[in-house]
């Protein structure tokens, strides 16, 4: 840019920012006013009173400290912190370990009630499990502003809403406890992903991974939201539907690779997470296909 804001700082060793536009008076939806990411230099500090914007921030690498309204918070790798109107803030950097960090500023009527529905209005304070994901979508944004294509605003705007639902997603504690319990949740769940289809039972998957199967299914409901043993049929029958969509396969194969001997079994745990069971899946099937083919030929039955 040929001129940045006033509110960019300058006590950055290197930055990728990007204003995007001002929201109009009247403006009703969201707009994504800027957008960027810096690394700090040593003796960084941003102080203000008040902002114009809602804003989010989030640390990548690095530390440092924030004081936002009259409360003190360390600054590390997967905290985000969000401000706006009437919240004063002061961010300062640890000179030893220079932050790293990422921030959005929005603007609209939306905006406020957006970061309120999503439990990060100003003066909010997260810490996040993983920070490749939350960088992502920070990544995403500032991808879309930077292209400044006619749609640019609008996909901005639309991920927004995605990168506060992240943030939110992967909110956790901050005691060791409790990221001993997400580092087992993350293990097993990508362990399962990777060997779903010889690891049938949870005995098995408490097995390979050395964990204690009530522990087990303690830290999936607490993460996941289900049992693991849900989560497993579910990525096995997620394969069981894709070999099926083959017109060549049978549902007796489909079983047999999944390793089920009783058919009844595999039919009702199919059933349990497609609402339908194999046979019908197949059916349904080939009736849109058929409906497809007539559509684009032109042909109707009578």
């Amino acid at each position: 840019m040929a001129s940045e804001p006033e509110y960019f700082s300058k006590q950055v060793a290197d930055a990728r920012r990007w204003f995007v536009e001002l929201p109009k008076p009247s403006e009703q939806g969201l707009v994504v006013v800027s957008i960027g990411s810096e690394r700090c230099l040593p003796d960084y500090v941003v102080e203000r009173r008040d902002f114009g914007f809602h804003c989010v921030e989030f640390v990548a690498k690095g530390e440092g400290r924030l004081v936002m309204n009259g409360t003190a918070h360390d600054l590390k790798p997967g905290v985000a912190f969000s401000y706006g109107p009437n919240v004063p803030h002061r961010i300062e950097n640890e000179s030893g370990r220079p932050m790293q960090k990422y921030f959005i500023d929005c603007g609209g009527r939306r905006a406020g009630g957006l970061f309120e529905s999503r439990g990060l209005g100003g003066g909010s304070v997260v810490r996040v499990r993983n920070v490749g994901e939350v960088t992502e979508v920070f990544e995403m944004i500032l991808s879309n502003a930077m292209n400044e294509s006619q749609h640019s605003q609008e996909i901005c705007a639309s991920l927004v809403d995605v990168l506060l639902l992240k943030i939110v997603e992967q909110k956790t504690g901050a005691g060791e406890s409790e990221a001993r319990a997400w580092a087992t949740y993350d293990r097993v769940r990508r362990l399962m992903q990777e060997r779903f289809l010889t690891l049938t039972t949870m005995k098995d998957v408490a097995e390979a991974a050395h964990v204690d199967p009530a522990y087990l299914s303690r830290v999936f409901r607490r993460f996941h939201g289900s049992s693991p043993y849900r989560y497993l049929t579910r990525l096995r029958m997620g394969h069981a539907a894709s070999l099926l969509l083959n017109p060549q396969t049978l549902v007796k194969e489909v079983a047999d690779e999944l390793g089920f001997s009783d058919a009844f079994h595999f039919s009702r745990s199919f059933k349990s997470v497609f609402g339908v069971p194999p046979e019908q899946f197949v059916n349904r099937k080939g009736s849109a296909q058929s409906t497809a083919r007539k559509g684009k030929s032109g042909v109707t039955q009578a």
